[in-house]
């Protein structure tokens, strides 16, 4: 089926969701004890269920560029990210004060300007960072291609940071003679970052798609009374995929990460980011004639104790809003709507049950039938794509007892006219 005939109805579908959720209760709040009166609803049943029909790990976000932030790292054998700015439009004239416009001959105080969230810093060693020359006509979204370009004779300039210099806003300088000759060229300008450090080093500037994204400033002359002139990000390639140009101004390359989960371990996180697809066949007497109290998604955490073991991540349930046309996890996975506010975390050295709460996506099912809208939930982690950390959780391969289950209480439909 194309995807113009089932548009309509992915459209009404998040339309009636945004409606439940704005009138749904919290189910800790006390307006609960009318759904539990055993003289209104009738008694309380808890049931433990297998209810999953599938359940996989399918790639996160839409493409390469797509996240706000881009990481750069340098974390030994672990983990080496890098960063890819571009700056295809180059201005060629200048107006000096009190002047006409004239070429750009020499080029003064050349840097890029970057908005970094201290809060992802790692390391407390000094960092320097390295910029090449990765201007290439190669494949566009090869990552082979760029990361081979950073090599001695592609090297335009460094700077070293102590750790209290990396503050909210860094500025990168960079070699004048090379922006210089770029403008003078008419080449484009693609600037490779790498950090270089004798420890472990991280942090994440924000891109463009982030809003406050890189952005690089240079005099066209020495004079300091000459108002520095603005560059931002622009990819002029691939020539006629203007989404995919606009995604590839500013982007993240990893040219080493973790070691991926095994295919039969559901993984959430990581570099390349992933997210977890579960499809559930759910007893239809519990959905269409049960007041649903709790819903519980029960999850056998796996220690991963790869890298920052201890550290946070946070998880986010979600439900899928792809209809049955779209018959691919990794596709349906993309078509998402909230159903909670409050994210659980979770440490990816961490281990046992992790409950994940579900019963907004039992209030939106009950109004949809099944082949219309598949019982299907994404979980994701609010990082992806920013960050290498990475939950594990069992699959339904694993032993009976640590495969997903999901958890219900529920009680005989409560009568219309309740608050």
């Amino acid at each position: 089926m194309k995807l113009s005939s089932i548009l309509p109805r992915l459209l009404a579908t998040a339309a009636l969701f945004v409606s439940i959720l704005s009138c749904s209760e919290k189910l800790d709040s006390t307006g609960v004890c009318a759904v539990l009166c055993p003289a209104i609803g009738g008694e309380v049943q808890n049931v433990t269920i297998d209810a999953v029909v599938i359940d996989t790990t399918v790639p996160s976000l839409s493409g390469l560029g797509t996240e706000p932030g881009l990481l750069l790292a340098s974390r030994g054998d672990t983990l080496d990210a890098r960063v890819v700015i571009r700056f295809d439009s180059l201005p060629a004239t200048f107006i000096p004060t009190g002047d006409t416009a004239r070429a750009i001959a020499s080029v003064d105080s050349a840097y890029i300007q970057l908005r970094l969230d201290t809060t992802t810093i790692k390391g407390a060693d000094s960092v320097t960072i390295e910029a090449y020359d990765v201007d290439t006509t190669a494949n566009d979204t090869s990552t082979a291609a760029v990361l081979a370009l950073f090599r001695p004779d592609r090297f335009i300039s460094s700077q070293i940071f102590a750790r209290a210099q990396l503050t909210d806003t860094v500025k990168y300088f960079i070699s004048n003679a090379a922006v210089l000759a770029r403008i003078q060229s008419r080449a484009a300008l693609r600037v490779g970052l790498r950090a270089v450090s004798v420890g472990s080093t991280q942090m994440r500037f924000i891109s463009t798609e982030g809003s406050f994204g890189p952005v690089m400033f240079f005099r066209a002359t020495p004079d300091t009374a000459t108002k520095p002139l603005t560059v931002s990000p622009f990819s002029k390639t691939p020539v006629g995929q203007s989404l995919l140009a606009a995604n590839l101004t500013d982007y993240t390359v990893i040219a080493k990460a973790p070691p991926p989960a095994p295919p039969s371990i559901l993984s959430v996180g990581g570099l390349p980011a992933h997210r977890v697809y579960i499809l559930f066949n759910i007893p239809s007497n519990i959905i269409d004639s049960s007041t649903v109290i709790r819903a519980t998604l029960l999850l056998n955490q796996l220690p991963n104790t790869g890298l920052d073991a201890t550290d946070t991540v946070a998880l986010l349930p979600q439900v899928v809003l792809a209809g049955r046309a779209v018959t691919d996890p990794a596709k349906a996975a993309q078509i998402i709507g909230g159903i909670s506010t409050d994210t659980l975390k979770l440490k990816p050295g961490g281990s046992g049950v992790t409950n994940v709460e579900l019963a907004k996506a039992f209030t939106l099912w009950r109004t949809q039938k099944p082949d219309t809208l598949p019982r299907a939930i994404v979980l994701r982690s609010t990082a992806e794509g920013n960050s290498p950390l990475e939950l594990r959780f069992s699959s339904s391969e694993d032993i009976a007892a640590l495969r997903p289950r999901l958890r219900i209480s529920f009680t005989a439909k409560v009568p219309l006219g309740l608050p």
